[in-house]
């Protein structure tokens, strides 16, 4: 199975989360609960791509 088109639809999503979770920390801190949600859904994203990657 080809997971090429699965990578580049996640690198999608990441990029997307970063910049939402970049400007989200801009306007209500680092600390908020949203923002630190938001960071640990893009590490979810990161993890998924590193197991991607390793196959």
């Amino acid at each position: 199975m080809n997971a090429a088109p699965m990578v580049q639809t996640l690198k999608q999503e990441m990029e997307s989360k970063r910049l939402e979770l970049k400007y989200f920390a801009q306007y209500h801190g680092f600390s908020h609960p949203a923002t630190v949600k938001l960071s640990q859904e893009l590490d979810e994203l990161f993890n998924l791509y590193h197991q991607l990657n390793q196959k």
